[in-house]
Protein backbone atom coordinates (compact mmCIF):
# COMPACT_ATOMS: atom_id res chain seq x y z
CA UNK A 1 0.00 0.00 0.00
CA UNK A 2 1.26 3.76 -1.21
CA UNK A 3 -0.24 6.91 1.24
CA UNK A 4 0.33 10.23 0.08
CA UNK A 5 0.43 12.47 3.02
CA UNK A 6 -0.03 15.85 2.74
CA UNK A 7 1.32 18.23 5.85
CA UNK A 8 2.76 21.34 5.98
CA UNK A 9 6.01 23.06 5.63
CA UNK A 10 6.01 24.87 8.77
CA UNK A 11 6.09 23.20 11.66
CA UNK A 12 3.07 24.79 13.48
CA UNK A 13 3.05 26.16 16.59
CA UNK A 14 2.18 23.05 18.58
CA UNK A 15 5.16 20.75 19.00
CA UNK A 16 2.68 17.67 18.96
CA UNK A 17 2.49 18.42 15.07
CA UNK A 18 5.71 17.79 14.81
CA UNK A 19 5.84 14.93 17.24
CA UNK A 20 2.52 13.46 15.36
CA UNK A 21 4.29 13.78 12.27
CA UNK A 22 7.56 12.14 13.04
CA UNK A 23 5.32 9.25 14.85
CA UNK A 24 3.10 8.29 11.65
CA UNK A 25 6.28 8.43 9.59
CA UNK A 26 7.31 5.68 11.70
CA UNK A 27 4.11 3.87 12.26
CA UNK A 28 3.55 3.73 8.37
CA UNK A 29 7.09 2.34 7.76
CA UNK A 30 6.70 0.09 10.58
CA UNK A 31 3.65 -1.48 8.86
CA UNK A 32 5.37 -1.49 5.39
CA UNK A 33 3.06 1.36 3.98
CA UNK A 34 4.82 3.63 1.49
CA UNK A 35 4.77 6.99 1.63
CA UNK A 36 4.85 10.19 -1.09
CA UNK A 37 4.55 13.31 -0.02
CA UNK A 38 6.25 16.89 -1.17
CA UNK A 39 9.79 16.26 -0.58
CA UNK A 40 10.96 19.02 2.12
CA UNK A 41 12.94 18.72 4.95
CA UNK A 42 11.67 21.53 6.93
CA UNK A 43 7.82 21.91 9.14
CA UNK A 44 6.18 18.74 9.39
CA UNK A 45 7.08 17.64 6.35
CA UNK A 46 10.72 16.98 6.89
CA UNK A 47 9.44 15.20 10.84
CA UNK A 48 7.68 12.76 8.88
CA UNK A 49 10.09 12.11 6.24
CA UNK A 50 12.26 11.69 9.13
CA UNK A 51 10.16 9.12 10.88
CA UNK A 52 9.44 7.21 7.52
CA UNK A 53 13.36 6.88 6.99
CA UNK A 54 14.84 6.06 10.43
CA UNK A 55 12.30 3.26 10.54
CA UNK A 56 13.32 2.01 7.19
CA UNK A 57 10.75 2.57 5.51
CA UNK A 58 9.93 3.66 1.34
CA UNK A 59 8.98 7.47 0.78
CA UNK A 60 9.42 9.78 -2.27
CA UNK A 61 8.92 13.44 -2.59
CA UNK A 62 7.26 15.17 -5.49
CA UNK A 63 8.14 18.50 -6.17
CA UNK A 64 7.46 20.77 -9.33
CA UNK A 65 11.08 21.46 -11.02
CA UNK A 66 13.22 24.04 -10.25
CA UNK A 67 11.06 25.11 -6.71
CA UNK A 68 13.21 25.91 -3.93
CA UNK A 69 10.21 26.59 -1.47
CA UNK A 70 9.05 29.91 0.26
CA UNK A 71 11.11 33.07 -0.99
CA UNK A 72 12.61 33.16 2.50
CA UNK A 73 14.12 30.12 2.24
CA UNK A 74 15.39 30.84 -0.70
CA UNK A 75 16.91 34.39 -0.11
CA UNK A 76 18.92 32.25 2.47
CA UNK A 77 20.11 29.56 0.05
CA UNK A 78 18.55 27.37 1.94
CA UNK A 79 17.43 23.86 0.70
CA UNK A 80 14.28 22.78 1.40
CA UNK A 81 14.54 19.31 -0.62
CA UNK A 82 16.06 16.51 1.34
CA UNK A 83 18.64 14.29 0.26
CA UNK A 84 18.69 10.43 0.04
CA UNK A 85 14.79 10.17 -1.35
CA UNK A 86 13.80 9.22 -4.56
CA UNK A 87 12.98 12.93 -5.95
CA UNK A 88 9.84 12.91 -8.67
CA UNK A 89 10.02 16.38 -10.55
CA UNK A 90 6.60 17.98 -11.93
CA UNK A 91 6.03 20.82 -14.13
CA UNK A 92 4.05 22.45 -11.61
CA UNK A 93 1.82 22.62 -8.86
CA UNK A 94 -1.16 20.73 -10.41
CA UNK A 95 0.54 18.22 -12.08
CA UNK A 96 2.41 17.66 -8.78
CA UNK A 97 -1.30 17.37 -7.04
CA UNK A 98 -2.31 14.76 -9.89
CA UNK A 99 1.02 12.59 -9.90
CA UNK A 100 0.70 12.39 -6.03
CA UNK A 101 -3.08 11.22 -6.54
CA UNK A 102 -2.11 8.80 -9.07
CA UNK A 103 1.14 7.16 -7.00
CA UNK A 104 -1.50 6.06 -3.77
CA UNK A 105 -4.00 3.94 -2.48
CA UNK A 106 -5.37 6.49 0.22
CA UNK A 107 -4.57 9.69 1.58
CA UNK A 108 -3.66 11.60 4.53
CA UNK A 109 -4.04 14.71 5.86
CA UNK A 110 -2.17 16.75 8.68
CA UNK A 111 -2.27 20.17 10.10
CA UNK A 112 -1.26 21.97 7.71
CA UNK A 113 -1.58 25.18 5.67
CA UNK A 114 -3.42 26.54 2.12
CA UNK A 115 -1.45 23.63 0.50
CA UNK A 116 -2.31 21.44 2.42
CA UNK A 117 -6.47 22.33 2.15
CA UNK A 118 -5.93 22.58 -1.87
CA UNK A 119 -4.82 19.04 -1.96
CA UNK A 120 -7.04 17.63 0.24
CA UNK A 121 -9.76 19.45 -1.65
CA UNK A 122 -8.28 18.11 -4.51
CA UNK A 123 -8.56 14.55 -3.48
CA UNK A 124 -12.19 15.08 -1.85
CA UNK A 125 -13.49 15.91 -4.83
CA UNK A 126 -12.10 13.10 -6.64
CA UNK A 127 -13.69 10.62 -4.34
CA UNK A 128 -17.00 12.54 -4.07
CA UNK A 129 -16.71 12.32 -8.31
CA UNK A 130 -15.87 8.91 -8.35
CA UNK A 131 -12.57 9.50 -10.20
CA UNK A 132 -11.36 6.58 -7.60
CA UNK A 133 -12.43 5.16 -4.53
CA UNK A 134 -9.56 6.04 -1.90
CA UNK A 135 -9.75 6.65 1.76
CA UNK A 136 -9.12 9.82 2.47
CA UNK A 137 -7.65 9.66 6.77
CA UNK A 138 -7.49 12.78 8.62
CA UNK A 139 -5.14 13.01 11.58
CA UNK A 140 -7.53 15.61 13.47
CA UNK A 141 -4.72 16.56 16.27
CA UNK A 142 -6.46 18.99 18.96
CA UNK A 143 -9.64 19.42 16.75
CA UNK A 144 -7.97 21.10 13.90
CA UNK A 145 -9.80 19.94 11.23
CA UNK A 146 -13.71 20.53 13.05
CA UNK A 147 -14.44 23.74 11.57
CA UNK A 148 -13.45 21.81 7.96
CA UNK A 149 -15.29 19.06 9.38
CA UNK A 150 -18.66 20.66 10.07
CA UNK A 151 -18.37 22.52 6.94
CA UNK A 152 -18.44 19.36 4.94
CA UNK A 153 -21.42 18.37 7.30
CA UNK A 154 -23.06 21.71 6.27
CA UNK A 155 -22.76 20.70 2.65
CA UNK A 156 -24.52 17.28 3.62
CA UNK A 157 -27.18 19.09 5.32
CA UNK A 158 -27.68 21.53 2.54
CA UNK A 159 -27.97 18.80 0.22
CA UNK A 160 -24.85 19.22 -1.98
CA UNK A 161 -23.06 16.37 -0.88
CA UNK A 162 -23.56 13.03 0.79
CA UNK A 163 -19.66 12.01 1.87
CA UNK A 164 -20.27 11.02 5.73
CA UNK A 165 -22.24 7.86 4.39
CA UNK A 166 -19.31 7.23 1.76
CA UNK A 167 -16.81 4.95 4.19
CA UNK A 168 -13.90 6.69 2.87
CA UNK A 169 -13.58 9.29 4.60
CA UNK A 170 -12.51 8.66 8.12
CA UNK A 171 -10.84 10.54 10.92
CA UNK A 172 -8.96 9.97 13.42
CA UNK A 173 -7.44 11.72 16.68
CA UNK A 174 -3.84 10.24 16.78
CA UNK A 175 -1.28 8.68 14.34
CA UNK A 176 -1.97 4.72 15.90
CA UNK A 177 -5.63 5.08 15.35
CA UNK A 178 -5.04 6.61 11.98
CA UNK A 179 -3.04 4.18 10.66
CA UNK A 180 -5.55 1.63 12.33
CA UNK A 181 -8.08 3.23 10.32
CA UNK A 182 -5.90 3.10 7.18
Amino acid sequence: MTVSVYLGSRPGNNPVHCQNAYKLGRLLAEAGISVVYGGARVGTMGELARGVIEAGGSIKGVIPTGFKGRKSYADKGMDVWLSGIEKIETPDFPTRITTMENMCDAFIVLPGSCGTLHEFSSALEGSVLGRYEKKIAILNTGGYYNPMLELIHNMEREGFTDVKDSGWLVVAATPEELVSKL
